[in-house]
């Protein structure tokens, strides 16, 4: 069977999890995809799980661990379809029509289309955190980069051909350098219809306040070259868009106990920015004062009243 998409999933010891994301596409009714599993170095029992799906429609791919986006770019390297989707192995597709609707809406687009991508849910039914100006809209370099039409998470399926102007960053995160990049030479189009469940496993949100942690000198560095690549547009176009990202870079700088970045960061924040990221800069300034267990303690703590 000719695959119509392939769906490309990083993990790392979630063996428990990948039963869930496999139930979602066995139930699709498009049914000529291929499922890409990348084993980033897990620890538990995700290769016998996924000889136990026993399907020829699995494409398993063990690696030494090196992060989440570097098992993306080697699952490139296996996809046998036109299209391409990342499903993470904490989430699942809407509802068993999401992949017909997906393919059904980037073959009606013209080819210059880099990605269609649609919204998210969360395990409630709840819309993920994002901003569209209209249900339908096409979007370009100007609308990402300025984030007044578009702004959010989103569920994006690709075009192969796309996916040669940039591969994943060497980061545990940071995406839209990948994202950016693609659009700078692509319009893309953004459909306000959900097609991915994302699930909170802890609800405190303490799993996701530690690794942010874990990362935050990643990040910062991340943040730091996603400023590069796009200040001088933000300084021509949108300024507040450079003082927010500083302030971003500014958080995961004071997370990771680098004081001197943060306080830089702080400052280019405060001089392009909104009033109300002008606040955040300035609480975040005043935590620059306290030790670092205590700064990273009261982060957690935020986290665990946050919903």
């Amino acid at each position: 069977m000719n695959a119509a998409v392939s769906i490309i999933t990083p993990t790392y010891n979630r063996a428990h999890l990948l039963p869930r994301v496999w139930a979602s596409l066995l139930k699709q009714t498009e049914e000529r995809f291929q499922w890409i599993i990348v084993d980033d170095g897990s620890t538990d029992s995700t290769h016998e799980v996924v000889q136990e799906f026993n399907d020829p429609r699995i494409t398993y791919v063990r690696q030494q661990n090196q992060g989440v986006n570097e098992a993306r770019n080697r699952g490139e390297q296996e996809i046998a379809a036109e299209y391409v989707i990342y499903l993470d192995s904490d989430d699942e597709l809407h509802n068993e029509t999401t992949l017909q609707e997906m393919l059904t809406e980037i073959r009606a687009t013209r080819p210059e289309i880099a990605w269609v991508a649609f919204t998210v849910v969360d395990s409630e039914g709840c819309p993920g955190p994002y901003h569209l100006a209209a249900d339908r809209i096409e979007t370009n370099y100007i609308d990402h980069a300025c984030e007044e039409k578009v702004c959010g998470e989103f569920f994006p399926i690709y075009r192969r051909d796309s996916l040669l102007i940039s591969s994943w960053p060497p980061f545990n995160g940071m995406e839209a350098l990948r994202h950016w990049r693609i659009i700078k030479q692509r319009p893309a189009l953004l459909v306000n219809r959900p097609a991915r469940i994302y699930h909170r496993h802890v609800g405190d949100n303490l799993t996701g306040a530690l690794s942010a942690i874990r990362r935050a000198a990643q990040m910062a560095e991340a943040t730091n070259q996603f400023i590069n690549e796009h200040k001088a547009f933000w300084l021509e176009n949108c300024p507040c868009q450079l003082g927010k990202y500083h302030f971003y870079c500014a958080m995961h700088f004071a997370l990771s106990g680098q004081n001197n970045k943060s306080f830089i960061n702080l400052m280019l924040a405060f001089k392009n920015s909104s009033w109300k990221i002008r606040f955040s800069a300035a609480t975040l300034l005043a935590s620059l004062l306290l030790p670092l267990a205590v700064r990273q303690r009261l982060f957690i703590l935020r986290s665990k009243v946050r919903k």
